[in-house]
């Protein structure tokens, strides 16, 4: 279903389904990540906490009505969950894609970053302007395995949606497991390429990272329960 509905989707809005083509003018090896199928995961887990909220206050509203008689409020509560029912399918459906049209592409000259498909957005930058590399995780990111690898620049990166040249400075390679893997070799990369200023210490943590927080036990177990329950949802969807 799923399938059928993101090939119509993708034909209707003209959206690109190949990988995107590498940075023109590269040489070398070109490496094409995806993000890990448990960052799909992480992303559906935020998703069914919201909606799970959200239906328990429709419901809510639906047998407050019925119990004490007032029908307006029972009529209320029954198109909030016909509304609520568009919506989550909906969001459901732009998580899906959004994940499936994500890719990363790192060659020894620059990387590309590609996401979106109602809006497609493409980044490119060059190893020359890059000024840090950071590999982030935080408690959630933790739990599922992976990791978001940013990468900042002074400027000079360039958008195929006709962005203008230094408008962007931070590309993320989101949800990889290979994160330290990838910032190494592209770390190798600017070091052939004679690119050291700014660089600074890699293994510095975001300081808007929330890797520094710590969780309790019981909140680890939940989230992991949650997990659990995302990828049973997931798996049942897929079939």
């Amino acid at each position: 279903m799923y399938s059928l509905l993101k090939d119509a989707a993708l034909r209707l809005m003209k959206a690109p389904t190949s990988p995107p083509d590498p940075p023109a003018g590269s040489h070398g090896n070109v490496q094409i990540y995806r993000a890990a199928p448990s960052y799909l995961t992480y992303r559906l887990l935020g998703f069914w906490i919201l909606f799970s909220i959200l239906w328990m206050i429709a419901w809510g509203i639906f047998l407050t009505g019925l119990t004490i008689g007032e029908r307006p409020l029972t009529v209320l509560g029954i198109l909030l969950m016909a509304v609520l029912a568009v919506i989550q399918f909906a969001a459901y459906f732009a998580i899906r894609i959004d994940y499936d049209m994500r890719y990363y592409i790192v060659t020894d000259r620059s990387m590309r970053v590609r996401e979106g498909a109602f809006i497609v957005k493409e980044k490119t930058i060059s190893y020359a302007n890059v000024q840090n590399l950071r590999v982030v995780q935080g408690p959630a990111l933790r739990l599922f395995g992976i990791w978001h690898l940013r990468v900042d620049t002074a400027g000079g990166g360039s958008s195929k949606e006709g962005e203008s040249p230094g408008a962007g400075h931070r590309v993320q390679m989101a949800g990889i497991k290979n994160a330290h893997e990838v910032r190494d070799m592209i770390r190798g990369h600017l070091r052939k390429g004679g690119v050291s200023a700014g660089l600074g210490d890699f293994d510095d943590v975001d300081d808007d990272a929330p890797g520094a927080l710590a969780i309790s036990p019981e909140f680890e177990e939940a989230l992991r329960e949650l997990k659990r329950t995302t990828s049973a949802l997931l798996a049942a969807f897929r079939r």
